[in-house]
């Protein structure tokens, strides 16, 4: 089954404050937060079920090299991000 990928607006946000702040940190090091969270994207739509489960429907994503994770919902043929998680800044998500 060929998966479709729908971004929140607010995984969007969390993308681009993410890139942002590791921008403020390092030269190029925002480009490669945001390189590596398109590949964990490609990752997620080609096997989505692969993933563990959260919570409910809800599965999660570990990102490489960086403490985040990516979480999102699968209903058909749709897997919809829901949000982008730092887990240092929010541990409890």
């Amino acid at each position: 089954m060929k998966y479709i990928l729908v971004t929140s607006d607010k995984a969007m946000s969390d993308i681009e404050v993410g890139a942002n702040y590791y921008n403020g940190q390092q030269k190029g090091l925002g480009t490669r937060f945001a390189s590596v969270i398109k590949s964990t994207l490609v990752n997620i739509r080609k096997m989505p079920l692969a993933a563990s489960i959260a919570f409910d429907d809800t599965r999660y994503k570990v990102v490489e090299k960086f403490p985040y994770i990516i979480l999102y919902v699968v209903r058909g043929n749709m897997v919809f991000i829901t949000r982008v998680f730092n887990t240092h800044q929010q541990p409890v998500y």
